[in-house]
């Protein structure tokens, strides 16, 4: 008897008020509804919408199973179409292995396609191969030319690759890097770089050097 009354004591005395509740299970996300006019443009070769698509299907958490293959399969779509963003996509792909096998040759291939373009996420990637040397040798220099054609474009976070290199590159080094730096004309090959390479599909575009 005595423990039962200090018991009911005891449950008496709680702050129940005070006593946190269990948090809700947080419910399962549902499939997105993917706009019928951006699958429909897709669907027609639109690459612009090719590429909505798939960063709309990266970015369903409703669709774990099918979502990559998917966004795959459109941004290949969009890059063969020429979309410098597709391609970039795709490359940040093959580099991570998400949603495809990795494969740094294209990642490399991609990405160097979109920084020709003159498309600065583009040529931020390409800087970022060259200084972790992934896909292609690591060279300090090559990164600090793309990362300093990428800030020239406005990329901020290329800006601050570009000055986070610098301070590792002796003064005839950083000379070297802006040498190179500039743009030079379509089909010309400025110090350390080749001009054979030409967009996916179409006209060449005002190219950039391509070290």
């Amino acid at each position: 008897m005595a423990c039962l009354i200090i018991a009911v004591g005891v449950v008496m005395l709680v702050d129940w008020s005070k006593v946190e509740e269990l948090p809700e299970p947080i419910p399962a996300a549902a499939p997105m509804q993917i706009d019928p006019y951006t699958l429909r443009a897709a669907q027609e070769g639109d690459a612009a919408a090719q590429l909505r698509l798939a960063r709309a299907l990266l970015s369903d958490r409703g669709r774990e199973g099918t979502r990559s293959a998917e966004a795959v399969h459109w941004l290949r779509s969009a890059a063969e179409n020429n979309s410098s963003g597709a391609m970039v996509e795709l490359g940040k792909l093959y580099r991570s292995g998400f949603g495809v096998l990795q494969d740094y040759d294209q990642a490399t291939k991609w990405i160097r396609t979109a920084a020709a373009q003159g498309d600065p996420e583009g040529m931020l990637e390409l800087g970022r191969l060259y200084r972790d040397g992934v896909g292609l040798p690591r060279d300090p220099i090559l990164a600090y030319v793309w990362f300093n054609r990428a800030a020239a474009a406005l990329h901020v976070e290329a800006a601050r690759a570009r000055d986070d290199v610098a301070r590792g590159l002796t003064a005839p080094q950083l000379k070297e890097a802006q040498a190179q730096s500039p743009i030079v004309a379509a089909g010309n090959s400025g110090p350390g770089g080749t001009s054979g390479a030409s967009p996916v599909g179409g006209t060449k575009p005002t190219r950039y050097d391509k070290p």
